[in-house]
């Protein structure tokens, strides 16, 4: 399937439809446009939400019910993307386990997160920090210890228990 022009998406199509009504009130269909343009669908839609609240009209009160059933539409999708994200990280996992190999990517970022963690946890427990470098190390620590969390989530947290699971119901 091809990517759709954006005047042939629900959101184009209520633009085109609203158009001028928003420009009546003093909308700025430029900036919706712009926010449109740079991935800040939520933005616009907000936007345009807001020149329509406000205004007691039947059109204007048809066209943000219709707007609000955008946006749920909207959250729908991106909620629909984030699932086949995640899904295809589950698959990415099973098909290394039937291909017989190992992730050799969970082993490197494993080790190297853990190590970086120890030598930090290290360094604040046995060694005397410089006083100008006390936050910048807590710092450090705060993050590296975000990255290690991220990894370990990842690799031994539910997305392991869901590789597991999908590895068991296939028979591998």
């Amino acid at each position: 399937m091809g990517k759709k022009k954006f005047n042939e998406t629900g959101f184009g199509k209520f633009l085109a439809k609203a158009g001028d009504t928003l420009k009546d009130k003093g909308g700025d269909i430029a900036g919706i446009a712009i926010k449109v343009a740079t991935g800040n669908i939520s933005g616009a839609i907000a936007d345009a939400t807001g020149m329509l609240k406000g205004d007691n009209s039947s059109e204007a009160k048809a066209l943000l019910t219709e707007l609000q059933l955008k946006m749920k539409e909207f959250e729908v999708e991106m909620y629909q993307l984030e699932i086949q994200d995640r899904d295809s990280a589950r698959s990415r996992e099973v098909e290394i386990k039937k291909a017989g190999g190992n992730d050799i990517m969970m082993i490197i970022t494993g080790s190297v997160g853990l190590l970086a963690f120890l030598v930090i946890l290290y360094t604040i427990l046995f060694r005397t920090l410089p006083e100008g470098n006390e936050k910048l190390v807590y710092h450090l620590l705060g993050v590296v210890e975000g990255v290690s969390v991220t990894i370990f989530a990842y690799y031994f947290g539910s997305s392991k228990g869901s590789k597991d699971k999908s590895s068991l119901l296939s028979g591998k």
